[in-house]
């Protein structure tokens, strides 16, 4: 089995703080590239980009970071059309994709598929793409470099999560990345949204946690994961990032979203033309973020 494969990309806590420097500064250097000159690196190299779960960001800017690398991506969405509608499991799809020998495997996912058992049995590596309520790495690099990118630094910045943390995978990501980096998260939200024992502070009111936040992160409310049906109306009130309910956040702070964005529930459109808003820019890290995983991971020897 090939060295490469311990690039694999699955979580964020094997991860040094000298490592994840390293993809920001090859970030940087993309952000400031002339695009049409970078496809000369993944010459001849192929990705395979499987995304058995529904994305528009993070399947797109895997394209884009791809097309912009010369690399060719294989790309499969879902089960129509493929073997998965005839009875083959998604392991199996991914063991019959990597004896195709591309140079790398994306892959989004649920809880099902266990990508750390598939990482042993591939010789190329693995960058996870968003996997159930585990994690996604990806995301929470390209938040935490957009932070960056506007506050100078992540180290000692105050990130407040508010919403649906018990189901996302953004928020355990960030859980990890947190503790590499050197920043705070606290949660704010509905008790039935939190986790049941959580590992970081919780503010009871939305108010006070803005206050004290940096960055003020809205999550989806995903509602189709819970058993009990909760009042929108109520959590807008309460949680939403409205004009009203941001006047407590600091000017110089900044407001983000992963998306998608559940406009009049987590965040009401007026909020998106707040300069203090960042969830455009936060697309534009993660091509930038991607490239650089994939460059790092797929293309060179080491990270």
């Amino acid at each position: 089995m090939s060295s490469r494969n311990s690039h694999s990309v699955l979580d964020l806590q094997s991860l040094t703080r000298e490592q994840v420097g390293r993809i920001f500064s090859i970030a940087d250097g993309y952000a400031g590239s002339d695009v049409s000159r970078l496809a000369t690196k993944g010459c001849g190299k192929t990705g395979a980009l499987l995304f058995f779960e529904a994305s528009t960001r993070t399947r797109l800017s895997f394209e884009t970071a791809c097309a912009r690398l010369g690399v060719h991506p294989l790309r499969l969405d879902g089960k129509a059309g493929t073997s998965l509608e005839k009875g083959e499991t998604l392991e199996d799809t991914v063991l019959n994709v990597a004896a195709m020998n591309p140079d790398f495997l994306v892959i989004r996912c649920g809880d099902d598929l266990d990508l750390a058992a598939l990482s042993s049995q591939v010789s190329m590596p693995i960058l996870n793409a968003g996997w159930g309520k585990k994690g996604h790495p990806t995301q929470a690099l390209l938040d935490a470099y957009t932070v960056r990118k506007y506050l100078g630094t992540c180290e000692k910045q105050k990130i407040l999560i508010v919403g649906d943390v018990r189901h996302s995978r953004v928020a355990a990501s960030h859980f990890e990345l947190a503790k590499v980096l050197g920043y705070e998260v606290a949660l704010c939200g509905p008790a039935e949204f939190l986790p049941e024992k959580p590992s970081v502070p919780v503010f009871s009111s939305l108010q006070e946690g803005l206050s004290w936040a940096t960055v003020a992160m809205a999550l989806r409310v995903q509602l189709e994961r819970h058993e009990t049906s909760y009042s929108l109306k109520d959590y807008r009130a309460a949680y939403g990032f409205t004009v009203e309910n941001l006047k407590k956040l600091s000017a110089k702070a900044l407001i983000m979203h992963p998306g998608p964005i559940n406009q009049g529930t987590e965040m009401d459109s007026e909020v998106l033309q707040d300069p203090r808003c960042k969830v455009l820019p936060q697309v534009t890290s993660g091509v930038l973020i991607r490239q650089a995983l994939i460059q790092l991971n797929c293309l060179e020897e080491t990270l």
